[in-house]
């Protein structure tokens, strides 16, 4: 596929990155559309699968689940087959098929350490087919996608749409009405509060004030994704890193400010890091690479591996070309299956 995102669709993908829930009143001008050509043209990107905007846990909730990174090796006949039966599952946040001696590389959200054991023992190992798995704890996250940027605005057009909270987030309970608030945001986190309020039963002022809340608690993490290929970044690259125990933190936060970096990730396991880069042409990745091993003496790289096709990411399930298709809710709390997805027919 090749790049199809002009100039102005970069602008509003990097104006609705930074405010993702904003109305277009107030992204339209930030990027010098008008609010209903932005709301549009929005719609046509939508449309083409080519951009969503997604929930994911914040930090606080992070804190409080088991997210991991699992190697899952298969039997190459059944790939497909174990690639649909974990496609349903709403606590296998994301799929990405890989080269490097691996069949698939997972990201699963669940609950607990006992759910998160009870996801790969019961769920995944026992799968027709898997022959191998690895699993890879995450124990402190430092980026992630939703801050990865691309830099389309002027650093004075921004400024209006950042507004992240300098305080401390309050910590608070998690119950219930925040779960299946969780779930609706998944669906579509830029949904309007009055369909949010509608599929949760409450009201939209409570609705709206919850979800406003959980933000600032750094319980969900609202993100802005476009299709790597579309937006010129095609190629996704997973390393494992290695570096001294007490160097961990200050090297996740320097990988983190690296702009190729989508991710920057502590994991309990032999590699201690794991980092992952959005670079434009294969022959970057010596590059990429360079550029975290230069910046920081001590790194020692384990593994990398290139992917060859992402299938499921965030919730989102992709095409071949990368494009949104459809929607498994990311839930963390499920304890089955669900019923697969509805596809769009996008021939």
């Amino acid at each position: 596929m090749r790049q199809e995102l002009s100039e102005q669709d970069l602008r509003l993908i990097h104006a609705v990155q930074l405010a993702p829930r904003a109305p277009w009143t107030t992204i339209g001008p930030a990027c010098a559309q008008h609010p209903i050509t932005a709301a549009r043209r929005w719609q046509r990107l939508v449309d083409r699968g080519l951009v969503s905007v997604l929930v994911t846990p914040g930090p606080a909730l992070l804190r409080r689940l088991a997210p991991a990174y699992l190697d899952v090796e298969c039997r190459p006949s059944d790939r497909e087959a174990v690639i649909a039966a974990l496609l349903v599952n709403p606590r296998v946040a994301s799929i990405t098929i890989v080269g490097s001696g691996r069949s698939l590389f997972l990201t699963l959200m669940a609950a607990s350490h006992q759910a998160l054991a009870d996801l790969v023992l019961a769920r995944i190992e026992t799968l027709s087919g898997v022959l191998r798995t690895e699993l890879y704890p995450i124990t402190q996250v430092y980026g992630e996608g939703s801050s990865w940027r691309l830099d389309a605005l002027a650093r004075s057009e921004i400024s209006g749409l950042d507004r992240r909270s300098e305080r401390a987030p309050r910590p608070f309970a998690v119950s219930e009405r925040h779960r299946t608030l969780f779930r609706a945001l998944s669906l579509d986190a830029r949904a309007p509060v009055a369909a949010l309020s509608e599929q949760v039963g409450e009201s939209p002022s409570t609705t709206s004030r919850r979800v406003a809340a959980m933000i600032a608690a750094g319980l969900v993490s609202i993100r802005c994704d476009v299709t790597q290929e579309a937006a010129g970044w095609p190629i996704l690259v997973n390393y494992f890193l290695r570096v001294p125990a007490v160097e961990l933190d200050a090297v996740g936060r320097a990988l983190a400010a690296l702009p190729e970096n989508r991710g920057s990730f502590a994991v309990a396991a032999r590699p201690n890091l794991f980092a992952s880069q959005w670079l434009r042409h294969v022959s970057d990745v010596p590059y990429g690479e360079a550029r975290m091993t230069g910046a920081i003496p001590s790194l020692e790289v384990l593994d990398r591996m290139v992917a060859l096709r992402v299938v499921k990411r965030m919730g989102r399930v992709l095409d071949a070309d990368g494009r949104s298709i459809g929607v498994v809710p990311l839930d963390p709390w499920h304890e089955s299956v669900v019923t697969p997805p509805a596809v769009t027919d996008r021939s």
